[in-house]
């Protein structure tokens, strides 16, 4: 069960990121936001429900029934690259290539570490909306 509230929680997380983020990308820019949300629930939901149904979390899907798992690992890729790419977006104010938010993107997936990196970029974002506010 703490595996599940913890999964939920971190891409929760990665929701909230892609969500304020998304508000602050350069007119220019346009990236998919309704597909990062559609993503992000599909991927949360069947994490749920893998981990619910089965008792181990091992699935083994084969021949047509691999063809939603296959979405599902896309999904979870997506989930995971859209905040990182608005925040280099955002920080080189136009659309990031791949290439440039490769290592956020695979420091994403050693969570605990990389939040030393991301945070204070999203702070320095904010403190930069909030002195425009203010202005």
């Amino acid at each position: 069960m703490l595996g599940i509230i913890g999964v939920v929680l971190s891409f929760s997380l990665l929701v909230a990121y892609g969500h304020y983020l998304y508000d602050h990308l350069p007119r220019k820019t346009e990236l998919n936001y309704n597909l990062f949300i559609i993503n992000a629930f599909l991927t949360i939901a069947s994490l749920i429900a893998v981990a619910i149904l089965t008792e181990s979390n091992e699935v083994s899907l084969t021949g047509i029934y691999a063809l939603p798992g296959f979405y599902i690992f896309y999904a979870f890729l997506h989930t995971i690259a859209f905040p990182v790419k608005v925040l280099k977006s955002i920080e080189l104010n136009r659309e990031a290539r791949f290439g440039e938010y490769r290592g956020l993107f695979f420091g994403i997936i050693f969570w605990p570490f990389c939040i030393w990196f991301i945070q204070p970029r999203v702070n320095r974002i904010a403190r930069e909306e909030q002195a425009e506010l203010e202005v």
